[in-house]
């Protein structure tokens, strides 16, 4: 009798070494000046063409050029324009990979987006100009993405989930190295702030690490074959510099998160095979209690906790929440001035930008808003008929993220819902807004066809290798 020797179908990292050194050299060597970003820019721009895989990379490291610390790179006003430029380029690449079969997912997305613009009809817009490029340019960029990513190959599925990771860790090293500098690292405060590495502000920094949190923490809670020591130390360090940045939002979304995650779980078991609901709670509540025990014997850590909460600066609750309830009174007054159509897409109500309007030949390429809640936020700019339209699409694509089985990806897939919660960027695809929209897509299963007949592939890559035994001959 023979045997023949098992072979292990090896899984790829989760971060490649190779490609964090590349990346972190390519960051580094931005700072010889605003020409070499601009070079950098057009080469995105030409690798995006290559392949729909490509094209996703180039709009990634894109977001992160772009959000890159001022006080350290220089960025010339034509790198705006790049950007723009390379979100049409790869977005049309994403579509000439994609099948009419693909295509059909855009549909809800242009369903919601068509109700948003018959809503201008009826509403009092101001800038309607600036409302109406903010809906095409959220419109084009998600529904490329969509159709895109559900047309990758499962081989280049798994290639994005370690360039992501990768592309992550370089952001985090390069980060760490800015403590050395506090005019770098804490440039947006003046050193009494939040911590933001080599990104341009705190709130960049700390929400960029939180779906990358909720992967860990996930395969950490629900995974029953996933080890704990190695993910455990690196959410730790990842926890520790979400808090150091103040981004209280992040890290109240990642809780916000797995919850979700366990309760969609939980109802649909069938769906998620290495659930185990005896992991989940047993680690849970080894966390909490050790929080507790930690909470109760250190002054230091109730202190660091408390200035975390009240930002090192309040005195109360409501000094803490006033840089959100402010705004959240102010958008629910608005919105029951015109509850049915609200006022319009992506402006104030009053019509002005505190940032101002960029135009390139009368068309605003930039208009920026920061309205940090999205609920009292979506129901002031497209009132109630909008934002039930906006709630039956986040729904659709909670289902289509619940269909992949993948526990991880399902809390990525709520990180970036959550994070926009606080944040308010979902619609922001021409600024950090598409770093969440690239992992959504990721969050979401490929559909491929397989002898004339459409199937369904995880987008994910295994967290262990998957081993077979030894097959044996027979005497």
């Amino acid at each position: 009798m023979t045997t023949v020797p098992s072979k292990v179908a090896r899984s790829k990292p989760l971060v490649s070494i190779s490609l964090v050194a590349f990346l972190c050299l390519l960051i580094v060597s931005l700072r010889i000046g605003p020409n070499a970003i601009n070079v950098v820019g057009g080469f995105l721009c030409v690798w995006a063409l290559l392949g729909p895989r490509q094209a996703i990379e180039a709009l990634s490291l894109g977001v992160i050029i772009k959000y890159l610390n001022p006080s350290v790179f220089s960025f010339s006003p034509e790198f705006g324009l790049i950007t723009w430029v390379l979100l049409i380029v790869a977005g049309l690449r994403l579509l000439l990979s994609a099948s009419w079969r693909h295509l059909r997912l855009m549909l809800p997305l242009l369903a919601f987006s068509s109700t948003i613009a018959l809503l201008m009809l009826f509403q009092s817009n101001r800038y309607l100009s600036v409302s109406a490029m903010k809906l095409l340019t959220f419109t084009y960029g998600a529904s490329v993405l969509l159709a895109g990513y559900a047309a990758l190959k499962e081989e280049d599925a798994k290639i994005l989930v370690t360039w992501f990771f990768s592309l992550v860790t370089t952001v985090v090293l390069l980060s760490l190295s800015t403590f050395a500098f506090p005019s770098v690292a804490y440039a947006r405060t003046g050193g009494i702030g939040g911590f933001q590495g080599i990104l341009s502000h705190p709130q960049t920094f700390g929400p960029i690490l939180a779906p990358i949190v909720c992967w860990l923490l996930a395969s950490m809670l629900y995974d029953k074959g996933t080890k704990i020591i190695k993910p455990g130390l690196i959410v730790l360090l990842l926890l520790g510099l979400m808090i150091m940045s103040k981004a209280r939002t992040s890290v109240v979304m990642v809780v916000l998160s797995l919850i979700a995650t366990y309760w969609v779980v939980f109802f649909g078991k069938k769906r998620f095979p290495s659930f185990r609901i005896g992991r989940t709670l047993a680690m849970s509540l080894s966390g909490m209690v050790v929080l507790a025990i930690g909470l109760v014997s250190s002054t230091a850590l109730r202190g660091e906790l408390m200035g975390f909460i009240f930002k090192y600066q309040a005195t109360n609750i409501d000094e803490a929440l006033i840089s959100r309830s402010g705004g959240i009174e102010s958008q629910w007054h608005s919105f029951l001035q015109s509850p049915v159509f609200g006022h319009g897409f992506g402006i104030y109500p009053w019509g002005d930008f505190p940032s101002g309007v960029v135009e390139v030949m009368g068309i605003p390429i930039s208009a920026p808003v920061e309205k940090g809640f999205l609920p009292t936020a979506i129901l002031e700019e497209i009132g109630l008929i909008g934002a039930l339209a906006f709630l039956l699409f986040i729904v659709w694509m909670g289902k289509r993220a619940a269909r992949q089985g993948d526990v991880r990806w399902l809390a990525v897939f709520f990180a970036c819902i959550f994070v926009n919660v606080g944040e308010m960027v979902f619609f922001s695809v021409g600024g950090i807004g598409l770093f969440y929209w690239l992992l959504l897509g990721l969050s979401m299963p490929q559909e491929v066809k397989t002898e004339g007949a459409r199937s369904r592939v995880p987008s994910t890559i295994p967290s262990r290798p998957v081993r077979t035994g030894p097959v044996r001959s027979l005497p």
